[in-house]
């Protein structure tokens, strides 16, 4: 179906609808496209990231040398999304809102989110002559996992208790270890070292940054930052610690 076509099938499910459709929508930092004025007429297709490799080609060998730059290691790539909209007057204001990076969501694929960068230039074309509806593409570059939104804080009172992560690949959540002291924290295969601890510390593997509320407090750790691996994860710890709240921040791949 061309893009014409596209249009006006998506425009006929607008009206049949009564002004709303099932996937008419995407959603930019939180603020939906309707809202503007815009409509979705082709949402992109669902995605698997790359690999982050390099092939050599080995004299006297057939095929080629592949090497991972690491494990769990992905390129970005681009969702385009395809859009109409009617009023010009809010060009301008569209231009504003389609820019830097933020979270993507979209009505075809629900409960989550895409960490996100409007990478294109947008053109905004007209579709057919006589009216002043104009197409146009947004070129969303997305980082490689998609993230599971609205996931609750996990408690946790007891050493050597397992959580279970439900994503595709690992995770990255930030930990808050409420105690005091000199504390070893053990997450999966992770050892953490904590010390000089009065109430909490916030373990943050996004960002990877230690703190208390506003205040640094990086050197208070030593040790690799922990990851939650796909399946069952033990937190285990050692020392004077009351509980473990974590984030989870649980992703898939596609």
């Amino acid at each position: 179906m061309d893009f014409e076509k596209r249009c006006s099938a998506a425009n006929s499910a607008f009206s049949l609808h009564g002004g709303k459709t099932l996937k008419d929508w995407f959603s930019w930092n939180g603020v939906r496209c309707t809202e503007y004025g815009i409509h979705v007429t082709a949402q992109p297709s669902i995605i698997r990231p790359s690999e982050r490799v390099t092939f050599t080609n080995v004299p006297g060998r057939p095929g080629s040398l592949t090497t991972l730059e690491a494990d769990d290691v992905y390129d970005d790539f681009i969702l385009p999304v395809e859009c109409t909209v009617a009023d010009l007057s809010r060009l301008p204001e569209i231009c504003a809102w389609l820019r830097g990076t933020g979270k993507l969501q979209l009505a075809a694929r629900p409960g989550g989110f895409y960490n996100a960068r409007v990478a294109n230039q947008i053109e905004f074309s007209k579709i057919l002559r006589n009216h002043e509806n104009r197409a146009f593409t947004i070129n969303f570059r997305c980082q490689p996992f998609w993230y599971q939104e609205d996931v609750p804080e996990i408690t946790v009172t007891t050493s050597g208790t397992f959580i279970t992560n439900p994503g595709s690949v690992f995770s990255e959540p930030i930990i808050t270890v409420y105690g005091s002291g000199e504390i070893t924290l053990m997450v999966g295969m992770t050892i953490v070292e904590l010390d000089g601890i009065t109430d909490s510390i916030t373990l943050d593997t996004p960002f990877m940054e230690v703190y208390k509320d506003t205040t640094s407090m990086n050197g208070c750790m030593s040790g690799d930052f922990p990851t939650l691996l796909p399946g069952q994860n033990a937190i285990s710890w050692a020392g004077n610690v009351t509980k473990v709240v974590i984030q989870p921040n649980w992703r898939y791949l596609a």
